[in-house]
């Protein structure tokens, strides 16, 4: 048995981290789909801004050269070799311009300070693609931007530009005894190479603290997952540790948990459900005590007066007598039991209204008239006071006779010798309003809350008249209720008790015009 309960204990136990686990995963899992999509995408970002970066220094170097090139002759200017070189190394670009020799052979003029694998960069130490690229771009064949054109003259990634260009060359020529210089424009190219090693090394940089500021953030998002688990699984296990309880039958369990968010609200519904339960599980006591106890008392009078009649205790004679009581005592376990079937069905909706139009007035005078003879063995004195002659309703002409009669009854049985009752009709706020008051005993202050329960009789020694069910005035309160109409009680131990209740207008009363 013991093992069996460990083993329950384990299952329960794996069965609550498991909560954690699916949270915790799921982060992870999450943060792991992050780091990859960081780890995949982030390079190509920092990649393609670099590039784009270094192409628009590129084409900004190229206006540059452009400018140069067809205003001054570079290759004897000092000052056009000057900005050339200058313009070269604000970009940290490699200037290549490439003149014609003759059909094969090109003359390479480089600016710039990209190292380079060849120390005395010419046209020759190219490999044959190389020369022939440069070439067709003399001839005008440009080749845009491309990745890694000449690797026999850099040393790791390059981009390089190539396009055909103008440029001025300064050429002699003799003027009789003197010798002039004659400007010509003349095809070349121009090679712009830069180098992407910084790009490869800035992005790594930035990549690695992305990650350390990642791995950091994740560190910190962790613990603080972990810590909120333990916020909302401890009030979890708080919940079902108290279920638990509650599945045993032990209703007194409260979960202490301070918080406002849903997890609170959660809490605090389920402490609510508890004392639900609890209150439920107290009626249902309450209702198998004190039915048990309304149906022993008739049915020990039948058994013991039926009994008798079998064994000879009680004469032949004296049959009629005892059998009367018997029959009495059986009408009074039936009216029970109708009165339980019929206030659970009312509670549970089951019966249906007949409204109908009546003078509430002329019903109440008839019920006092039904109870005239107990009105007078107790000389109470009987008093109403209608403001309207006649007063008509709109509800169940049955059930509103049961509510009055009950009422009525409650007040003769707590009023004594010399006591009055008074029944008020009026009309408030477009209901009828009805009251029912008497100078009895009145009700105890902590027993006025209780008065509608079921089996309630006013004090634990169930009250003074031990005939009743408790029920009459559970009954009253669930025929308003399904009336849709208010009941109130008001009382105060040895002046007396006041129940008033209100009910709809007949349409003749109602100042809406019936359609």
């Amino acid at each position: 048995m013991k093992s069996t309960h460990k083993q329950k204990e384990g299952r329960e136990r794996k069965s609550f981290f498991s909560l954690r686990i699916k949270m915790m995963g799921t982060y992870v899992l999450l943060l792991i789909i992050i780091l990859i999509v960081v780890a995949c995408v982030l390079p190509m970002v920092f990649n393609e801004y670099f590039l784009t970066e270094k192409k628009k220094d590129l084409e900004k170097t190229r206006e540059i050269i452009t400018q140069v090139l067809t205003e001054k002759d570079f290759r004897i200017e000092t000052e056009a070799q000057n900005i050339l070189e200058t313009a070269a190394k604000a970009s940290d670009i490699n200037i290549w311009i490439c003149t014609p020799i003759d059909e094969n052979t090109v003359r390479i003029h480089p600016f710039g300070s990209t190292t380079n694998k060849v120390e005395n960069l010419d046209f020759n130490s190219l490999t044959a693609a190389e020369k022939y690229l440069v070439k067709q771009v003399v001839e005008g064949n440009n080749i845009g931007f491309t990745l890694n054109t000449f690797p026999t003259a850099f040393y790791g990634q390059t981009i390089s530009l190539g396009y055909q260009q103008k440029y001025l060359e300064n050429v002699p020529f003799p003027v009789g005894s003197e010798t002039g210089m004659m400007s010509l424009s003349k095809e070349g190219a121009v090679f712009l190479h830069v180098a992407l090693d910084d790009i490869s090394m800035t992005t790594a940089g930035i990549f690695r603290m992305v990650l350390i500021t990642l791995f950091l953030v994740s560190l910190t998002a962790t613990i603080i997952t972990f810590l909120m688990s333990n916020n909302i699984l401890g009030p979890v296990n708080q919940m079902k540790k108290a279920a638990e309880a509650i599945t045993k039958g032990d209703f007194s369990q409260e979960i202490h948990i301070t918080s406002h968010d849903e997890v609170g609200e959660l809490a605090r519904s389920f402490n609510e459900m508890a004392k639900e339960l609890q209150a439920v599980d107290t009626l249902q006591s309450d209702f198998i005590a004190n039915i048990s106890h309304d149906f022993r008392s008739p049915l020990t009078s039948i058994k013991g007066y039926v009994e008798a009649m079998l064994d000879g205790t009680i004469p032949e004679d004296q049959f009629t007598k005892y059998l009367s009581i018997v029959l009495q005592e059986a009408n009074r376990l039936t009216k029970m039991t109708n009165n339980v079937l019929d206030l659970t069905k009312m509670e549970n909706g089951q019966i249906e209204l007949h409204l109908v139009n009546f003078d509430i007035n002329e019903m109440i005078v008839k019920l006092a008239l039904s109870l005239e003879q107990r009105i007078e063995e107790k000389n109470i004195q009987m008093q109403f006071q209608f403001l309207q002659e006649k007063l008509f309703v709109n509800a169940d002409l049955d059930l509103i006779q049961r509510v009055v009669y009950n009422l009525l009854d409650n007040a003769l049985k707590f009023t004594e010798e010399g006591d009055s009752i008074t029944v008020e009709t009026s009309i408030v706020a477009r209901k009828a309003y009805i009251v029912i008051s008497d100078t009895g005993s009145g009700i105890a202050e902590e027993a006025l809350s209780h008065v509608f329960e079921r089996f309630h009789k006013g004090d634990k020694s169930r009250g003074k008249n031990k005939l009743g069910a408790g029920l009459g005035l559970a009954i009253v309160k669930q025929i308003i209720l399904n009336h849709h109409e208010d009941i109130t009680v008001r009382s105060k131990e040895g002046e007396g008790t006041r129940f008033a209740f209100t009910l709809p207008l007949a349409y003749r009363y109602n100042l809406v015009e019936k359609k």
